[in-house]
């Protein structure tokens, strides 16, 4: 085995074993990515549904390590052999300004 191949298993290995360390940690996927353990769901909202697939919004309360509070945003997508999540972590505030944004396109 030569160095290359050496150095990308250890980097690979980092990796998945810094996502499962995290997912043991704070106990899901979702806070995992986002560095926080849930507090509450709020709710989700199905963006687009198919015969096979989907895609769901989802928005939670996380706590990070530090006790502060911030939320997050999951788009959840599914697929037949496929499955993605991307996760956006949001301040109070910025979740207060995309709220009233949200609610001005609304009208």
């Amino acid at each position: 085995m030569d160095y290359f191949q050496l150095i990308f298993f250890g980097v690979f290995a980092l990796v998945v074993g810094s996502f499962l360390f995290g997912r043991l940690k704070y106990g899901s996927w979702t806070g995992a990515f986002l560095k926080g353990s849930i507090e509450q769901t709020y709710g989700e909202v199905l963006l687009s549904g198919g015969v096979a697939s989907s895609q769901v919004l989802k928005v939670v309360e996380l706590r990070d390590g530090n006790g502060q509070v911030f939320v997050g945003l999951v788009i959840t997508a599914k697929a037949p052999l496929a499955a993605s999540m991307t996760p956006y972590r949001l301040s109070k505030g910025q979740a207060q300004e995309l709220s009233s944004l949200l609610a001005l396109a609304a009208k």
